[in-house]
């Protein structure tokens, strides 16, 4: 997943393989993005531009 992240070049790219459960987050969470590793597990992380990666981080939703 991390190299797949290293290689996407738009915000549109992340949608390609659906069973990563790329989305973005709202709320007080609004401008990161989770992408889906196991059961309750998440990669968060938000984008400092089109292809850049800032505050990468794995979650647990429990």
């Amino acid at each position: 997943m991390l190299s797949y992240i290293a290689m996407v070049r738009s915000i549109e790219e992340f949608t390609v393989p659906p069973n990563f459960g790329f989305h973005a987050l709202s709320g007080d969470r609004a401008g990161s993005y989770a992408m889906t590793i196991t059961r309750n597990w998440r990669l968060t992380f938000t984008l400092v531009d089109e292809q850049t990666v800032g505050e990468l981080d794995l979650e647990d939703y429990n």
